[in-house]
């Protein structure tokens, strides 16, 4: 097992710990047994939960006043529960960026900048689009581990059968290569499907709505933060786009032939190692997922997302998520545990991780190291990631029911219960008012 490496700045941090720790009023490594702290890890499969298992505790390898436990599929409710009875978990690792604000505007998670200050932790060493989902109301309330950028995915088997020769560059094209690559038995029963966008969301927040009104140049609220536009003309494009082709396929018989699909992701049964899914919006771990679950010679190509024909300004448009690591309320050993959330931001560790689940590293220096997997699909996801149009789900107080109220409202839409445009609205207007209330107070 290779132990994590870390700079010599950082390693002259961590040796001396005792002496820090005794000067912020706790005993010196030499009188007392070491400071016991729990992390928890939201990676659930064993080969992304085990890689966050072996990592943290690496950090036990290079110190010794510290004594971490990692544990991997912890879950928000989980988490939240700990807090509540008073005895939380350290630090909690989340899978998705919506948490977060809620938390920091709950209290759940504590603010860092007592931390980064008492530590002198270099901010600027973390990239914009990592510090940007880690920061609320101008606070930093989470040192950032790795992050997502999300292309188009696509088998490259399928489309050869299709007789189609090279992937879509926008959305008009990406729907007619959808249909073409959408095949039905005598009975009308979908054998193969060109398209399923409502599936994997957990994997996001628990939607791709948002990825795709951003792709049409949607905005989910004004530049303030305080005005919630979920309903804007593109939003609503973006929904009646992956509504009508839910329609063509039919709603019955797209849920009848996506049931399994979510349970399958990870695994050998993934719909797409399958060949029955031609393409999928998601993210650089599916490098992973390849590796470990496809089968031999699988081909498959990732690609900038599409746009629409008639805005080519929106080509390389992107979209970030990532694993916010958080301080949780009620930690009885706050500044042991920041100082292994500083362990985790080091260079060794990020990449060791990056590499072990194909995350896009955090960290300016990670981008560049040459221990970073030069796999050509990975390294496509982080050249992509650090694009200028690149942005993120919105950071405001209610990022976690406006996830949810998309999701909902998404699932009407597409089985025809609600209009793409009624829909939105009705999010828009219930949003704004959960909003309302956390800036009045209420």
């Amino acid at each position: 097992m290779r132990l994590p490496s870390l700079p010599v700045s950082r390693l002259a941090l961590l040796f001396p710990i005792a002496v820090s720790l005794a000067a912020a009023g706790a005993q010196p490594s030499h009188a007392a047994s070491p400071v016991q702290i729990t992390v928890g890890g939201c990676w659930s499969d064993p080969i992304q939960g085990g890689a966050f298992i072996r990592i943290a505790e690496g950090f036990n390898k290079v110190q010794s006043a510290i004594h971490v436990t990692a544990q991997r599929g912890v879950n928000q409710t989980r988490v939240l529960a700990g807090v509540s009875a008073g005895n939380p978990i350290d630090v909690y690792y989340d899978c998705t960026i919506s948490d977060l604000p809620q938390w920091a505007n709950s209290g759940y998670v504590q603010n860092l900048d007592p931390f980064i200050k008492q530590e002198n932790f270099n901010l600027n060493s973390i990239i914009p689009s990592a510090r940007a989902f880690s920061t609320f109301n101008g606070s930093t309330y989470s040192l950032p581990l790795l992050e997502d950028t999300f292309m188009l995915i696509y088998n490259k088997k399928m489309f050869a059968d299709a007789g189609i020769a090279n992937p879509p560059t926008t959305t008009e094209q990406m729907i007619v290569d959808a249909k073409k690559l959408t095949k039905k038995d005598a009975s009308g029963h979908l054998t193969q499907l060109g398209w399923a966008p409502t599936i994997y969301g957990s994997d996001y927040i628990n939607t791709w709505l948002s990825v795709y009104q951003t792709m049409f140049g949607g905005k989910l609220v004004d530049a303030t933060g305080k005005k919630i536009t979920a309903n804007c003309p593109a939003c609503v494009q973006a929904l009646q786009w992956e509504t009508d082709f839910i329609k063509w396929v039919g709603p019955t018989e797209y849920d009848r032939f996506t049931s399994a699909s979510n349970n399958n992701e990870y695994s050998k049964a993934n719909d797409l190692f399958t060949n029955k899914l031609a393409m999928v919006i998601n993210g650089e771990y599916w490098t992973g997922m390849v590796n470990a679950y496809a089968p031999a010679g699988f081909q498959w190509g990732n690609v900038p997302l599409p746009y629409p024909a008639n805005r080519p300004d929106l080509a390389g448009t992107g979209v970030a998520g990532g694993n916010p690591g958080t301080l949780m309320k009620g930690s009885k050993h706050s500044l042991e545990a920041f100082k292994f959330m500083e362990y985790m931001e080091s260079l060794g560790p990020t990449v060791d991780f990056a590499n072990a689940i194909h995350n896009v590293p955090q960290l300016y220096a990670a981008l560049t190291s040459p221990k970073l997997d030069p796999n050509p699909h990975y390294r496509a996801f982080v050249k992509y990631s650090q694009g200028p149009k690149v942005t993120a789900f919105p950071v405001i107080a209610v990022s976690a029911q406006f996830a949810d109220e998309l999701s909902r409202m998404e699932a009407l839409v597409v089985h025809g219960k609600m209009s793409a445009q009624d829909g939105l609205n009705k999010v828009t207007s219930d949003v704004q008012k959960l909003l309302d209330a956390t800036q009045s107070g209420l």
